[in-house]
């Protein structure tokens, strides 16, 4: 571990401790819901599809990510004033979640009860048994869960499998592009409306600003796919490509994803340097301390934006969609880059706890409250991105998410072998980025990998 990945180890974790004390506070925003029939009957009636049960006096375990430890922390507090039942939140880096799943799942001594997952690990956790099938429980539970509230489009991808429900959403992430409106009024620019119009942008910004320390763009291309992977996907869904075909054959050198590969690379020469070291991190502090013109981020960095005690751009930026690609299947379409659902694990020993603790923190009432403090969730429901609350504490978010989020979708892959492909598209990108390969190069070689990756297993039969 390098000394700069050091550092930012140390900071996530006072961070996420930071954020255990904040939320002490923070629950008491939690307000009742209007309608009784949105709230879990935690109190006085526990009976029923509805029922939480008593509490038990054990204290559970819900695992997520550093991003969202404010969010979870406040969600567990509120939970046990509910139902009088304890969860203790373990977080865990967003690189790290799925294989922390899997070792407790495999682990003699299992921990979790409750996990928050990436969602293109769904099927890779379920078919290893690591998640407990849900598929009843929702239905009994329609009334409270509403399910029809989900954006469209989420739901299934989220957390089916096989006609089957495992997880609910509870964070809807797609990227949209941040500006800063006076660097782009200052040489007369508009906010990008194509790839193009993009480049244009970072070129002219970093040519005549870098000198300064400011750049027309930052671009998340950390190895971790979640990252690089990412920044791929938003420029292959405007480009019009896919990474597998209907039938679910690998489609990822197609000459669309070979163009938007080309874009990115050509973008990385007037970015933030390197775009190899920019994480999470790296790119939302360049952006809220105005040394970037541009970043294509998850919508929650809007809302930052305008907190002085962690941005100096408050009122100097601005936000659009993702940009549209060229060429002949050229679109404007939102790359489905990261999304968080909740699952229970097949191994709690309290499963009744811990599905009445997934109802509640995915029920209306309870997701606009999360979404109305700076949690590092978004919207993962109609009802929230639609509310007069949202509206007026995130507008331009509100009205950006309402666009993105019912444009068409570029979903990950969600497959028994989707670590190892993302891992294998990953390692490529990065060579093309390093320009140890062409676009085509890299982009044919996980093409190569992915067709192994997905072959039928040989016929064992003489």
């Amino acid at each position: 571990m390098s000394d700069s990945q050091k550092k930012s180890f140390w900071i996530r974790a006072l961070v996420a401790v930071a954020f255990a004390a904040l939320c002490v506070g923070v629950v008491m925003a939690f307000r009742e819901p209007q309608d009784k029939a949105d709230r879990d009957p935690g109190g006085a009636a526990r009976s029923g599809a509805g029922a939480a049960p008593e509490g038990t006096g054990k204290r559970l375990v819900f695992l997520t990510i550093t991003p969202h430890a404010r969010s979870a922390e406040a969600a567990v507090k509120a939970f046990e004033k509910e139902t009088g039942n304890v969860f203790q939140v373990k977080v865990v880096n967003y690189e790290e979640v799925g294989a922390t799943i899997q070792k407790d799942h495999a682990s003699n001594a299992p921990q979790i009860d409750v996990f928050a997952l990436f969602y293109n690990d769904l099927v890779p956790l379920v078919t290893q048994g690591a998640a407990m099938d849900l598929t009843d429980f929702i239905e009994q539970n329609k009334a409270i869960i509403k399910p029809e509230d989900f954006i469209p489009g989420l739901y299934d991808v989220y957390g089916s499998y096989k006609g089957r429900r495992w997880a609910l959403p509870i964070d809807a992430d797609t990227h949209v592009l941040f500006y800063r409106k006076s660097l782009l009024t200052k040489y007369r620019l508009n906010p990008p409306d194509t790839w193009d119009d993009y480049l244009n942008v970072a070129r002219t910004i970093t040519e005549r600003e870098s000198s300064k320390g400011i750049y027309g763009a930052a671009i998340m291309a950390h190895p971790a796919p979640i990252l690089i992977v990412s920044s791929f996907m938003n420029r292959l869904a405007a480009f019009g490509g896919e990474l597998l075909d209907r039938d679910g054959h690998p489609t990822v050198n197609s000459p669309e994803a070979i163009a938007a590969l080309e874009a990115m690379m050509e973008h990385a020469r007037y970015a933030l340097p390197t775009p190899l070291e920019t994480d999470f991190d790296v790119s939302r502090s360049a952006f809220l301390s105005g040394r970037v013109a541009m970043v294509e981020q998850w919508t929650d960095i809007g809302v930052m934006a305008e907190d002085a005690s962690q941005s100096t751009i408050q009122g100097d930026w601005g936000v659009v969609p993702m940009p549209k690609g060229r060429g002949p299947k050229a679109r404007r379409a939102s790359a489905l880059n990261g999304g968080f659902s909740v699952a229970v694990s097949s191994k709690s020993k309290e499963p009744d706890i811990a599905r009445a603790f997934v109802r509640f923190i995915t029920r209306p009432d309870t997701l606009l409250t999360l979404n109305l403090m700076q949690g590092g969730l978004d919207p993962a429901r109609l009802s929230v991105l639609r509310s007069p609350e949202f509206k007026k504490f995130a507008p331009e978010v509100s009205a950006i998410e309402q666009i993105s989020l019912t444009q068409p979708m570029v979903a990950w892959p969600s497959l028994p072998q989707t670590r190892t492909m993302m891992d294998a598209l990953s390692e490529k990108l990065v060579k093309a980025m390093e320009h140890h390969m062409t676009a085509r190069q890299a982009l044919d070689a996980v093409q190569t990998q992915w067709t192994q990756a997905l072959a039928p297993p040989p016929d064992a039969t003489p």
